[in-house]
């Protein structure tokens, strides 16, 4: 599994807490371009499953369960730096397509595509190069 994901859209996500009087529940909005970094420390929680602390870009800190984690992957809401390699060279094929066959919307919709995939992509490379300096 990748240890760092960026926003490709923006969503609210419910921060559980463990605390017996829950002080730190509360509802985080994670704004396009912000980065999750999974980090090496994890809960396992009774009948709730594992947990992960994450660290945002902005220095934010909670815990995010393992299945919001997946489901947040598998509907497109965070992307990893390969799976931005990937859309890249994907919409590039398929504006290649588009070019051969003269469809203009196809054309369209994959340049759109391609421009926002690799601003994520520039911005996850950025966060990587500076947490490695």
């Amino acid at each position: 599994m990748f240890r760092h994901f960026i926003a490709s859209n923006s969503f609210e996500h419910k921060i559980e807490c463990f605390c017996a009087d829950r002080h730190h529940a509360g509802q985080v909005t994670i704004q396009i371009g912000d980065i999750i970094e999974l980090t090496n420390e994890r809960k396992f929680i009774e009948e709730q499953g594992w947990y992960f602390l994450i660290c945002m870009s902005d220095g934010r800190h909670f815990y995010l369960a393992l299945e919001d984690l997946e489901n947040y992957y598998v509907s497109g809401y965070l992307f990893s730096l390969v799976d931005l390699e990937l859309k890249v060279n994907y919409c590039k094929y398929k504006i290649n397509v588009a070019l051969d066959t003269g469809d203009e919307a196809t054309f369209m919709e994959f340049t759109c595509k391609l421009m926002k995939s690799r601003q994520l992509k520039e911005e996850i490379e950025k966060h990587l190069e500076h947490i490695e300096a």
